[in-house]
C-alpha cells in the first residue's frame, strides 16, 4: 500500500542490509532529490506508535532526505510517499533491501554519455547537469565527450562489446574519422583491445584512400608531397592504405586553413575557422553565439521591379502553356527569358539579405570536410561576443528586451492584480484569441510554421512562446548518429542550409512573427516540410516491434522512394553485422541456388565483402545478375509494410463508435500507437536505491 508519511516519522530499520559505505555521496544524492524530488519509493514497516515506520528499502534516500531538512532545503514537516509493507517476521524487510541493492544494475557508460548529452543539448551546462545530478562536472563533461565517439565505436560501448577504458582511448582524438578506421582496424587484432596500442594506433594509423580527408587532399597532392601508399596489386584505389597519417593531416589543415583565409577575404567575416574532421563538434559551436541576419525590406523600386518581373513570368508561362509550340525559335526565347527573370529576381533577394559590414566584422563561420571529400561552409553564423548593431537606435527607458526581459525602473505598472485574478483573466483572453485563431485558417497555418520554425532555429535556447505546439527533431537510438557521406544526409543538411533564416535576427516574437510572414509561400512552405519532416522517428519495415510503422511504409510508397538509389548494403553496414545465411539468401534472391553454391563455402569476412561488392556493382558477374544485385535490399530497408488495425479500438469523441466491431481475430495487429512509454522517455535515472 502507497501512502504519504511524514520524514521525522521515518527511522532506519537495523534489517537494511547496506552497512558498509553508508555515508558515501549522501550529499550528491540530496542535491539530485533537492532539484529533481524523489523519484523513487521508500519501502517501509509500520512500528507500534502509530503513523511511525521503519525504512527497509531506500536508508540513503532517507539520508539525503533528513539533510535536506537540516539545511533548511525542505521544511521539518515534508512529507514523502512510502510503500508500506506486512512484514511479522522480518524476512521480507530484509529481502526487499536485499533485492534491491542486488539486483540494481548499473547504468551503461553510452546510456549515461547519451543522457547528459540528452540535457547539454538542450541548453544545460555542465555544471548544471553535474549538479542536479550529485557527480562532478568533470564527470559529465568526460561523457559527454563519449557521446562524440564515431558511431561504430560508440555502438560497441553501448552493446558492451568494448569496455569503458577502452573507449576512452579511442576519445583522446576528437576526429571521428580517426576513431572509425582505427576501430575497424583494432577489431580483428589480437592486442585490440588493449587502450595504449590504440591511443597509440588512433596517433599514428593509417587511412583508406577513401577517407574523406584523403580525398580531400587528394592522391597526387598526396604523392607530390613524398606521402608513401601501401595496397594490394589487384585492389581498387579506394582499398589503398595511406601511410603517412602526419603528412596528411598536414596538408589536409594546409589545403583548409587556405579555404577558411580565402572566404573570410571574400565574405568580409571576422573569422573562419577550419575544422579538419567531417563534422563541426558541438562543444566548439556551443562557445559561441549564433548570429541570425534579417532581411531588409524591399525598397520601393525594387517592389516595383518584382512586380514588372512578376506579370512579365505570368505572361511568358500562359504563353508556353497555350500558343507557343513546343520546340519553337519563340518557344526557346520564352524560357530564356524566364531564366533571366529567375536570376534577376535571385539577385533582387540576395541584395536584401546582405549583411552590413560593421555586423560582418563580428561575426564568422567555420569550413569543414565534407562526407565526400569537399570543403563545406558551415550552414550557420557566429560571433564570439553578441553581436551589437552600430546602427541600432538607443532603448528608452521601460523598452522590453527580446520580448521577455522588462526593464521598468521607475516606471508605473498600475494597480495590482491578484494571482487568482491574473490566472482567470488570462483564460478568458486565451479563450477569445483562440477563438478568432481557430476563424482564421490563412493566421492559423502562418502561426502554426512560424512556431516549427522558430522551434528548429532556437532549439537549444528557451524561448516562451505561450504555446503546446513543437516540432521536436526524432531522438536516433544510435546517440550522435553522423553519416555526411550518404546521399539522404548531405540531402537533409542543404534542405537545412536552404531555409531562409532572415527573420530570426530580430529580438522579439512579435518582430520574428511578421517578418516570417513576410516570406514567400516557397519559403515558409520549405519551413514546414523540414519542420514535419524532422519528426518522423526511425522505423523498419518489420514483422514486430515498435520500430514497425505500417504507415511510414505507405508515406514511402506514395513518394515513390527507390531506397537503392540513396543507399545501398556495404560490409560496415549490414552484411558484416548478419549471419552468414541471412548472406547466402541475399546470393540466391539475387542469382538463385548457382550463386549461392558459388560462396557457401567462404568465410563470413570474405563473404560479407562479396554481398557489398556485388550490391555496389563492383562483382564480375553476368549483366542480367548484376542488374538484380544493384537494386537489392534487405526486406526491413524496404518501404513494402501493410498498415494493420490496432488490436483495441481507437475511441474519440468526434467520430461514433460502431457497434459489433471484433478485434479478436487479427492476433498480429499493429500496435504502433501502444509504444512502452520507457522507450521514449526522459533520459532521467531514478534516485540512487538504498
Amino acid at each position: 500500500m502507497i501512502q504519504s508519511v511524514k520524514v521525522k516519522n521515518l527511522s532506519l530499520s537495523k534489517d537494511n542490509v547496506r552497512k558498509v559505505n553508508r555515508e558515501t555521496g549522501i550529499d550528491e544524492l540530496a542535491d539530485s532529490i533537492a532539484f529533481q524530488g524523489l523519484l523513487q519509493n521508500l519501502v517501509v514497516t509500520p512500528l507500534k506508535k502509530a503513523g511511525h515506520f521503519t525504512v527497509k528499502a531506500g536508508g540513503r534516500r532517507l539520508r539525503a532526505l533528513q539533510r535536506l531538512i537540516e539545511r533548511g532545503t525542505l521544511p521539518v514537516d515534508h512529507e514523502v510517499s512510502v510503500l508500506v509493507l506486512d512484514d511479522t517476521e522480518g524476512e521480507t524487510s530484509v529481502e526487499a533491501s536485499l533485492a534491491e541493492n542486488f539486483q540494481r544494475l548499473p547504468m551503461n557508460p553510452a546510456d549515461e554519455s547519451t543522457a547528459f548529452n540528452f540535457l547539454i543539448q538542450k541548453g544545460m551546462t555542465a555544471e548544471d547537469v553535474a549538479k542536479r545530478q550529485g557527480v562532478t562536472t568533470r564527470f559529465v563533461e568526460q561523457r559527454v565527450r563519449l557521446a562524440e565517439l564515431a558511431k561504430p565505436v560508440f555502438d560497441a560501448l553501448a552493446a558492451g562489446e568494448i569496455t569503458l577504458g577502452v573507449a576512452q582511448a579511442y576519445a583522446v582524438t576528437s576526429d571521428v574519422d580517426a576513431q572509425a578506421r582505427v576501430f575497424g582496424q583494432m577489431s580483428t587484432s589480437y592486442y585490440g583491445d588493449n587502450p595504449d596500442n590504440i591511443r597509440r594506433a588512433i596517433l599514428n594509423g593509417s587511412v583508406k584512400a577513401n577517407d574523406a580527408k584523403a580525398r580531400f587532399v587528394g592522391r597526387d597532392a598526396y604523392l607530390a608531397e613524398g606521402g608513401r601508399i601501401e595496397g594490394d596489386l589487384f585492389a581498387t584505389e579506394g582499398d589503398e592504405s595511406w601511410i603517412d597519417v602526419d603528412l596528411l593531416e598536414t596538408l589536409a589543415t594546409r589545403k583548409l586553413e587556405a579555404a577558411a583565409t580565402q572566404l573570410a577575404q571574400t565574405e568580409g567575416l571576422a573569422f573562419v575557422t577550419p575544422i579538419v574532421a567531417t563534422h563541426v563538434p558541438y562543444d566548439v559551436e556551443r562557445q559561441l553565439h549564433e548570429f541570425h541576419a534579417p532581411a531588409r525590406p524591399l525598397t520601393e523600386d525594387e517592389q516595383a521591379r518584382i512586380d514588372s518581373l512578376s506579370a512579365e513570368n505570368d505572361l511568358l508561362v500562359e504563353q508556353l502553356e497555350g500558343d507557343l509550340p513546343d520546340g519553337s525559335t519563340e518557344a526557346e526565347a520564352a524560357n530564356a527569358r524566364l531564366d533571366e527573370i529567375d536570376r534577376e529576381l535571385e539577385t533582387i533577394e540576395d541584395a536584401r539579405r546582405e549583411i552590413d559590414p560593421a555586423l560582418k566584422a563580428q561575426i564568422g563561420t567555420f569550413v569543414y570536410i565534407g562526407g565526400d571529400g569537399e570543403a563545406r561552409v558551415h550552414t550557420r553564423l557566429f560571433s564570439e561576443k553578441p553581436v551589437v548593431d552600430p546602427n541600432a537606435p538607443s532603448k528608452p527607458v521601460g523598452s522590453r528586451d527580446n520580448g521577455g526581459a522588462d526593464d521598468l525602473d521607475g516606471v508605473d505598472q498600475g494597480a495590482k492584480l491578484s494571482a487568482t485574478l491574473i490566472d482567470e483573466l488570462a483564460t478568458q483572453r486565451r479563450q477569445i484569441l483562440v477563438a478568432h485563431i481557430a476563424s482564421d485558417p490563412a493566421m492559423a497555418l502562418d502561426l502554426t510554421i512560424f512556431l516549427m520554425a522558430q522551434n528548429v532555429v532556437f532549439e537549444a535556447s528557451h524561448v516562451p512562446n505561450h504555446s503546446t505546439l513543437k516540432s521536436s527533431g526524432a531522438g536516433f537510438p544510435i546517440f550522435g548518429f553522423r553519416d555526411e557521406g550518404s546521399m539522404a544526409s548531405q540531402t537533409i543538411d542543404d534542405q537545412r542550409q536552404r531555409l531562409d533564416t532572415s527573420w530570426a535576427g530580430h529580438l522579439t516574437m512579435t518582430e520574428r512573427f511578421d517578418a516570417f510572414r513576410g516570406l514567400d509561400d516557397e519559403a515558409r512552405g520549405a519551413w514546414v516540410a523540414f519542420a514535419i519532416a524532422r519528426t518522423l522517428e526511425p522505423t523498419l519495415n518489420i514483422a514486430d516491434g515498435y520500430r514497425s510503422n505500417g504507415f511510414h511504409d505507405h508515406l514511402g510508397r506514395v513518394l515513390d522512394i527507390q531506397v537503392e538509389h540513396w543507399w545501398r548494403p556495404t560490409a560496415e553496414n549490414f552484411f558484416g553485422r548478419v549471419k552468414k545465411t541471412v548472406m547466402l539468401d541475399a546470393l540466391e534472391e539475387i542469382g538463385g541456388p548457382i550463386l549461392r553454391g558459388r560462396y557457401k563455402d567462404a568465410k563470413k569476412g570474405d563473404l560479407a565483402s562479396t554481398c557489398a561488392s556485388l550490391c555496389n556493382g563492383q562483382g564480375i558477374v553476368e549483366a542480367e545478375i548484376r542488374e538484380k544485385a544493384t537494386a537489392w535490399l534487405p526486406d526491413a530497408m524496404r518501404f513494402d509494410g501493410i498498415e494493420k488495425p490496432a488490436k483495441t479500438m481507437l475511441r474519440s469523441a468526434f467520430i461514433e463508435e460502431p457497434e459489433d466491431v471484433d478485434l479478436s481475430e487479427d492476433d498480429d495487429a499493429d500496435t504502433d500507437g501502444d509504444r512502452d512509454d520507457d522507450a521514449h522517455g526522459d533520459p532521467t535515472d531514478m534516485n540512487e536505491a538504498a
